[in-house]
């Protein structure tokens, strides 16, 4: 076999299923050689439930547990929040509507309480939203050090059916604020774009600091009929503040093509001299883009990880890799 054979076959990940037509990477890899990558997600076949799978390179992934659920009782979009003291994430408890704050000190052993669904569901009574209590719109989660509390980010619309494409249309993110998860503040509107971004249909924001700026990386969901450039890709939106204002959103991120993206997540680059940013290419996986600031320009890599849906990241230690292997590799 000839050197690039050779390489090709050296990018095959281990998983439970992998894409069947990767973007070749211009170089092999480079490992982490002090832990790695947490990717916790679900799939399409177990839409809601909680998945593991780990990388040493961000590239090439392991599905963990045999691939079967990690949390039984979770249920929701994975959003792990690495915080103050430990890591945080969201549900629902299912059937009931109830949110459940999820709290973990490894990344094994996970213990949940209850939230009030008044918190989220506030919107209704200020604004005239209306959330669907299966999901709760994905609540995504961000420990900002320098005011040192979290802002946890969700979307709804102006009913809680989401079958209609209207209703997605009608799709807003909201924030609320809190620096010990027993007082929240009264939700807002995170954004005020202006022009011909005012009044777009947001979901799956996520909120990152780099540097004295902040940046809200979230899908455009707005239709690809209307809108062709942006509609049902990923943007980002840059501002001086945690909760804003933040300007108008750069282009879209990666070749506006037949794909649609959604759940983006971001990570730093294994030399830390830059991101990686994945963007789930539903209902298939997610695809892989690189640069070296939250501002682009975004090139797209090579992706070997599973055939995952919704789901974060997280960057984690040796001994945290370690416990995570341990608990579920097998």
């Amino acid at each position: 076999m000839n050197i690039i054979g050779c390489l090709l076959l050296g990018f095959i990940a281990i998983s439970c299923d992998n894409s069947d037509d990767p973007v070749p990477a211009p170089v092999p890899p480079v490992e982490a050689t002090d832990g790695g990558y947490l990717f916790a997600h679900m799939t399409d076949d177990n839409y809601g439930s909680l998945f593991y799978s780990v990388s040493r390179d961000a590239y090439n992934w392991e599905t963990l547990n045999d691939c079967r659920t990690i949390l039984p009782a979770y249920y929701g979009h994975p959003d792990i929040c690495k915080g103050r003291d430990g890591y945080y994430m969201i549900s629902v408890k299912k059937g009931s509507g109830i949110p459940l704050l999820w709290h973990s000190a490894d990344l094994v052993t996970w213990e949940y309480t209850k939230l009030a669904k008044s918190i989220f569901n506030k919107i209704t009574d200020l604004y005239g939203y209306h959330n669907e209590e299966t999901y709760y719109g994905a609540p995504k989660m961000y420990f900002d050090e320098p005011s040192d509390q979290y802002i946890i980010t969700w979307h709804a619309g102006l009913t809680g059916d989401d079958a209609d494409a209207y209703e997605w249309d009608s799709k807003r993110t909201f924030y609320i604020l809190t620096s010990d998860f027993k007082t929240f503040s009264d939700p807002k509107f995170l954004f005020s774009f202006t022009g011909s971004d005012e009044n777009m249909a947001t979901i799956d924001v996520i909120i990152r600091r780099s540097g004295e700026s902040y940046y809200a990386i979230f899908k455009d969901e707005r239709s690809r009929e209307k809108y062709p450039e942006t509609g049902k890709t990923i943007r980002i939106a840059k501002s001086s503040a945690l909760t804003g204002p933040y300007e108008n959103p750069g282009p879209a991120v990666g070749p506006v093509d037949e794909r649609w993206h959604e759940a983006p997540i971001v990570v730093p680059t294994v030399d830390e001299k830059g991101y990686y940013l994945f963007t789930e290419n539903y209902p298939k996986q997610y695809d892989m883009f690189e640069a070296e600031t939250l501002e682009g320009p975004w090139t797209e890599r090579y992706f070997a990880g599973p055939k995952a849906r919704h789901g974060c990241m997280v960057r984690v230690n040796e001994t945290e890799y370690q416990a995570i292997l341990n608990a579920y590799k097998r």
